[in-house]
């Protein structure tokens, strides 16, 4: 991939799985964009990014159920996807539909179990109730505290590209 490309990422996650403060903090700036009523996002957030020579669009769903309808407009054209699950809650429903749904899109993808800062799920326990393979990344982090989000971004990026690769593709602009 040629230094300048651009990617597009995703990050999903149920409802309150802190999709938002991660975008935010990973970017260290204000939002491009960012949808909500009464802390619930309500379209979707967005910032691009520099990170590893590419420009990344980052997008963050909304994770109420009823706007679902929006996850394909987002990820229509994702380059790779990051699954946000809520520590405190454990695997929900939604989580379940969301590893369906993303592995569907055939993209690289990452779970990163949050709120680490308030309790733990073990990646074992998470590789077995979502049914997860060897090869995807499973991370435990905290979005408040910024633990590991640039290297969760990292990992994505260095997935993304070995695919790319592998397919003999190039995202330049």
């Amino acid at each position: 991939m040629a230094a300048g490309s651009i990617l597009k990422v995703v990050v999903f996650g149920a409802l309150n799985a802190g999709k938002t403060t991660f975008v935010e903090k990973l970017s260290g700036q204000d939002l491009l964009l960012k949808g909500d009523f009464n802390s619930i996002t309500t379209s979707f957030d967005f910032v691009q990014i520099e990170q590893q020579g590419f420009l990344i669009q980052l997008f963050a769903s909304p994770g109420h159920r009823r706007f679902s309808f929006m996850w394909n407009t987002l990820a229509t054209g994702m380059d790779g996807a990051i699954l946000l699950i809520d520590s405190t809650v454990g695997i929900s429903p939604v989580d379940h539909e969301l590893v369906k749904f993303i592995t569907g899109y055939d993209v690289p993808y990452i779970i990163a179990a949050n709120k680490t800062d308030i309790c733990e799920i073990k990646d074992s326990q998470i590789r077995e109730e979502l049914s997860i393979p060897d090869e995807i990344p499973v991370v435990n982090t905290s979005a408040l505290e910024n633990q590991d989000l640039e290297n969760i971004m990292g990992s994505l990026i260095e997935n993304i590209e070995r695919k790319l690769n592998s397919l003999g593709k190039s995202n330049e602009t």
